[in-house]
């Protein structure tokens, strides 16, 4: 059965209250990744502008987390002094990296300093030194080492995402069996659909009617044939690769009734097996009940091991029922089980901003990943737009592309 809405938790986040404040520090980067929006143009901003966003996004976001991105956030000379500030406001700090960067020593430092934890981004089209031309499951070697290295510090928790393109989606399955083989370590997945716009086929006007060069953008290819991966196509493949998983939270479009824009679920299980995954439900009641604990929504588990209590949501979710029978009738076949770690683990599917043929973007519905540009809230990863044009553009098809005239 495919994907239908009616079986999964709208997630309530807004513009004004929102789990995720995205901090952008800096447009440096150690590595060069084939699907990154963001060029170098400024470098990196000052620590007082950063703290700056930081209280802009706690008075106006009412986030339960930052996300310290960029460029890449770990070369951002105030990373540690940035850490402990949005800790001290009594926010969750996280740092979106690749990892190139990241040593013990500089791990322990972000610890002590109050770091929640780190969202890696790990894939094979990131043009890593010494990894190109390796496949994605050749790659799990590094995610391992990035794993075990954030484990054996302890007390912080990690997700891995990776860029799925066309010519690795059929690798999807690769990541997520390693992914839960370390389901002790890894809390979390997260699979984002690569898009892009071609110069070939597509004019830009910046205002409305100025035409400028799209080349210009980080995002932007001369030409693009393949057929796009799409978040029911990834949903799909995990449900293939592991029938245990299901979704059980979702963002739509801003445009398109039928978009799935963000797709969230958790697997339920131990190191032996995967035993079932969360439902709706679960979901309604840990973003609600986070809200009314604490006044944010949730977006990271701050716990990957949270033990048989997943199973007490079983009388009212059908998901987490399935889940707790198949755990029960393991530990009648094999009594040790009882007294293994039960964990939970997320796993994500994003599906990137589509062109649409009026020359509209379909965005995500509720942008998490919203950041700050001149002090307004804009999407991410649209914003080189307003540095290049002042705003954003609109994209059309060309003239002969629309069977027109020249």
């Amino acid at each position: 059965m495919g994907l239908d809405k009616r079986n999964l938790y709208r997630f309530p986040w807004s513009l004004n209250d929102n789990p995720i404040a995205w901090l952008e520090v800096t447009d440096i980067c150690n590595i060069h990744c084939e699907g990154c929006y963001r060029q170098y143009m400024t470098g990196h901003k000052t620590l007082e502008q950063v703290k700056e966003e930081v209280l802009l996004f706690k008075r106006w976001r009412n986030p339960d987390n930052v996300s310290i991105a960029g460029g890449e956030p770990l070369i951002y000379p105030h990373i540690v002094d940035l850490v402990a500030f949005i800790a001290e406001n009594g926010i969750k700090p996280i740092i979106l990296t690749n990892g190139v960067a990241l040593k013990p020593e500089l791990l322990r430092e972000l610890k002590q300093a109050g770091l929640a934890g780190f969202t890696m981004h790990v894939d094979s089209h990131q043009n890593r030194p010494g990894w190109q031309g390796k496949s994605e499951a050749e790659h799990n070697e590094l995610r391992q080492h990035y794993a075990d290295m954030i484990h054996e510090v302890g007390g912080l928790y990690v997700v891995f995402n990776s860029t799925v393109y066309p010519s690795t989606f059929h690798e999807i399955p690769d990541v997520l069996r390693w992914g839960q083989a370390n389901i002790d370590r890894v809390h979390g997945l997260v699979f984002i659909t690569y898009r892009t716009t071609t110069t070939s086929d597509h004019v830009a006007l910046a205002g409305g009617e100025r035409e400028v060069d799209l080349g210009k953008l980080s995002y932007v290819r001369e030409d693009f044939s393949e057929k796009f991966i799409t978040s029911p196509d990834v949903y799909d493949l995990l449900r293939q690769t592991c029938p245990e998983y299901d979704a059980a939270g979702y963002l739509g479009g801003t445009i398109q009734h039928d978009s799935f824009k963000w797709l969230a679920g958790a697997v339920i299980g131990s190191k032996q097996e995967i035993y079932g995954a969360i439902g709706k439900k679960t979901m309604e009641v840990a973003q609600a009940g986070h809200h009314f604990v604490r006044g944010t929504y949730l977006a990271y588990l701050s716990e990957a091991k949270i033990g048989r209590k997943v199973f007490l949501m079983s009388p009212w979710d059908k998901t987490v029922r399935g889940a707790a029978g198949r755990w029960l009738r393991e530990v009648a076949r094999h009594p040790g089980r009882l007294f293994q770690p039960i964990y939970v683990q997320s796993v994500g599917i994003i599906q990137a901003p589509d062109l649409l043929p009026d020359g509209r973007v379909d965005m995500c519905d509720s942008c998490p990943d919203i950041t700050i540009y001149d002090g307004k809230f804009i999407n991410s990863c649209r914003m080189d737009e307003y540095r290049l044009y002042g705003g954003f553009l609109t994209v059309t098809e060309r003239e002969a592309e629309r069977g027109g005239s020249n």
